[in-house]
């Protein structure tokens, strides 16, 4: 996953995309070095360097107020047949939000969600459209719906 994150940073950072990471030990201690600890380790792993900010937790009482935020505009990551008990809890490590340059959530991914599938969505708020509804208009009951963006 890391090499593809890096090659989708290399190939939209000019439009305007950038990729956020935020560490977190809330799920089964997984993060427990320092915020400088977990920054390197991060760096190692996906092999390149991008913005990874201290470790902050996501859930409960003491998360921080951006999670509360995104959280609270994203409710369910998708696919929306995954539901939680908890509402709006981050389920695992590597949920991934959409944020558009307004700062406004527009979607959330499940960790196991691959990167490749919310390529569209990235692509149309970069060209100032809107990303795709999460279940495809013209095709009901499919979750993500390919488009061809030639003329976005």
């Amino acid at each position: 996953m890391g090499s593809y994150f890096f090659t989708f940073l290399v190939r939209y950072k000019g439009d305007g995309f950038t990729l956020c990471a935020f560490s977190c030990n809330q799920f089964g201690g997984q993060a427990p070095g320092t915020s400088q600890e977990e920054r390197d380790w991060a760096i190692r792993k996906f092999g390149f360097e991008f913005d990874v900010f201290d470790k902050i937790d996501v859930n409960g009482p003491t998360a921080h107020p951006l999670y509360k935020y995104l959280r609270a505009k994203q409710p369910r990551s998708l696919p929306s047949s995954y539901s939680r008990p908890g509402g709006d809890s981050i389920e695992w490590n590597y949920v991934k939000f959409l944020v558009d340059r307004n700062g406004q959530p527009v979607k959330r991914f499940g960790s196991a969600f691959d990167p490749v599938d919310f390529q569209t969505d990235v692509q149309l708020l970069l060209a100032g459209k809107q990303p795709l509804p999460e279940e495809c208009i013209m095709h009901p009951g499919r979750k993500v719906c390919k488009v061809d963006l030639t003329s976005v």
